[in-house]
């Protein structure tokens, strides 16, 4: 505990020292003294403490977690002088200053023992290391990065939790015709929230067996943007278990309205299909996969309210199928409630599907920050799941319960931003044992500063 607090103390003692000086600089790019292959170097810097509280009612401790992110990177432009060849660099280091929660402590061998989780552990990694080389409009990347597309519903860098989730790739990227864009990469690694390779968290493939991404969208007129998408995902066998993976192709469209000066309604509707997985490593046989997915949702906003509507459902696992329709690279967080209590099962399961219907409420104030309202009610798709041959427990109900999640956050400064925000899930008797019947209240108190 007592090296825990001295690296926390150092880092917050090296932020308070580096801020004066980084915030009195008169140019963007910070005055070093660097080697004649770099060109311009701009400095960047993200400290993020947050408090969060877990109770999962009636199982395990309670969990208290003060943990901080600290993330230095540096901008690299212009190296060997070429004005288009540039890199990144990111290092972050996340510690805990009050770490009662697993699993800094506990085991899950002795659950009854055990504090429930908060997926943020003591960690130290490169979360960003690449290249990049622009021709006109089309991009060249190769290395580590986020990697955040559309609305994150499939891929995205999970940015809540305070290590990253980021991939190795190797793509191109081009926007050479207006409003069309284009991304096809590889991902040769993905690096989680922890490094726990158990729960996938850490993951590499072979070039011959890596994941294929393909996303394409145009924006026609300000009402209608179409995004057309190909994620073709290898399966594997890691330490035991099995990664279904599964190709995902999918079109979505959106739009904005503005029905008049001030109120504008934006929506979003979406469909996909989820196949077999194009190859396999480690595994005998492919896993079979055969599932869709859907999703509606409409925004109305105006004079600093606005109101959410939405719809998705993920069909489960029919007969002889290893899985329902999962999405293991999404942001997962900011979908199905903050409590995260589906986040394993959407990733990774999904044997009776899920439904999730939900409203949002709230208010934007430009001085005084926003407030948000947002209820969940939950549903099975299927109340006979299957994991393969074998079919699992038949719900008495396909009520999976519901959830309110309550958020304020308001920009203190031009830098510095404050969190607080809660989830309260209560859950159904009815819910299968894999998914937990447990509610749960989660809530967090956070400051981000940014340079």
């Amino acid at each position: 505990m007592k090296s825990k607090l001295k690296k926390t103390v150092l880092s917050t003692a090296i932020l308070a020292v580096s801020v004066p000086f980084l915030t009195d600089q008169k140019a963007n790019a910070l005055e070093i003294q660097s080697p004649t292959f770099i060109g311009e170097v701009k400095p960047t810097l993200l400290f993020r403490p947050r408090y969060e509280y877990v109770d999962e009612h009636n199982n395990k401790k309670n969990a208290n977690a003060l943990t901080t992110r600290v993330a230095i990177g540096a901008q690299i432009d212009k190296i060997f002088q070429v004005p288009n060849l540039s890199a990144y660099l990111e290092a972050t280091y996340v510690g805990a200053l009050i770490d009662d929660y697993y699993p800094q402590k506990g085991t899950s061998a002795n659950i009854s023992e055990n504090y429930a989780t908060v997926a943020d552990p003591d960690i130290t990694r490169i979360t960003e290391a690449y290249i990049k080389y622009k021709f006109n409009k089309t991009s060249f990347i190769f290395g580590r990065t986020r990697l955040n597309l559309d609305d994150q519903r499939f891929i995205g860098s999970v940015d809540w939790r305070q290590m990253p989730q980021t991939f190795g790739i190797i793509g191109i990227q081009d926007n050479t015709i207006n409003n069309l864009n284009i991304l096809l990469a590889g991902i040769y690694e993905r690096k989680g929230v922890s490094d726990n390779q158990v729960s996938f968290d850490t993951m590499d493939w072979k070039l011959d067996k890596m994941p294929i991404i393909f996303n394409i969208s145009y924006k026609f007129i300000p009402q209608l943007k179409l995004t057309g998408y190909a994620y073709l995902l290898s399966a594997k066998y890691q330490d035991g278990k099995t990664f279904n993976g599964g190709n995902t192709y999918g079109i979505n469209a959106t739009g904005d309205i503005q029905l008049s000066k001030d109120v504008k309604f934006s929506y979003l509707g979406e469909y996909a299909i989820q196949k077999d997985p194009y190859a396999k490593d480690g595994l005998a046989t492919k896993p079979k996969i055969d599932a869709d997915f859907y999703r509606v949702e409409g925004k109305l906003s105006g004079y600093g309210f606005f109101g959410t509507l939405g719809y998705e459902r993920f069909q489960g696992a029919d007969k002889g199928e290893n899985a329902g329709f999962t999405t293991p690279f999404a942001t997962l967080h900011a979908y199905e409630g903050w409590a995260d209590k589906f986040l394993g099962y959407v990733a990774t399961n999904m044997a009776y599907g899920l439904k999730d219907a939900y409203a949002t409420i709230g208010y934007t104030h430009k001085d005084y920050g926003t407030l948000s309202l947002t209820y969940h009610k939950f549903d099975a798709d299927k109340n006979q799941g299957y994991n393969g041959t074998t079919p699992l427990a038949q719900l008495t109900s396909k009520n999976f319960g519901n959830e309110i999640d309550v958020l304020y956050t308001v920009n203190l400064t031009k830098r510095l931003n404050f969190l607080a925000k809660g989830a309260w899930y209560n859950g159904k008797n009815s819910m299968p044992a894999s998914i937990g019947k447990n509610d749960l209240t989660k809530y967090w108190i956070q400051l981000t500063y940014k340079y």
